[in-house]
């Protein structure tokens, strides 16, 4: 008799056993939202600009240098200035709540400001962002912008988010 109900036991454990591995994880974060396995950042703000002027970047960027891929917008209107630009990412460097990266402008109405290195440097503070940028227009490229370099976080965002996030290959001694 006790040895029938150690096998029941022995069985029902079992039973369970396979029922929680085929429902596979309990959680979005073990279902793929763990560790991060390559550099990020992503997401679009506002800039607080107390002149009312509306300037708004966006970043969709992820790799690590070299193999760094993605987008980046920027709209700047008021003052009487208006002007926008967008590209190729070229260079993603993260480190801890703070991401560099650079691009390519590949459409503009700056002029010349297309096929030029622009770099913006993010950080990302929750609800209280902060971002910098370098470039500007230089029609005798003088002024050069070297990958993965930009400017300190100067400016704050009014509304939205961005969200870095921290990536170094396994076994580089960093992180």
């Amino acid at each position: 008799m006790k040895r029938s109900r150690e096998l029941a036991a022995v069985g029902a454990a079992m039973v369970l056993a396979t029922t929680l591995v085929a429902a596979g994880p309990a959680s979005g974060a073990e279902a793929g939202k763990g560790k991060p396995t390559e550099p990020s950042l992503v997401g679009s703000a506002k800039m607080l600009r107390k002149d009312g002027q509306d300037v708004r970047f966006a970043f969709d960027a992820h790799g690590l240098f070299p193999e760094s891929r993605g987008t980046f917008r920027v709209s700047h209107v008021g003052g009487g200035f208006s002007a926008y630009f967008k590209g190729r990412v070229d260079c993603l460097v993260v480190g801890g709540p703070v991401a560099v990266v650079t691009g390519i402008v590949e459409d503009t109405d700056v002029p010349g400001l297309k096929d030029r290195r622009v770099g913006m440097t993010v950080y990302d503070n929750g609800k209280r962002d902060r971002l910098g940028y370098s470039w500007g227009p230089d029609p005798e490229h003088k002024q050069i912008v070297p990958p993965c370099l930009s400017s300190a976080t100067f400016e704050r965002v009014e509304s939205g988010d961005f969200k870095a996030v921290e990536w170094f290959p396994p076994g580089s001694g960093i992180g």
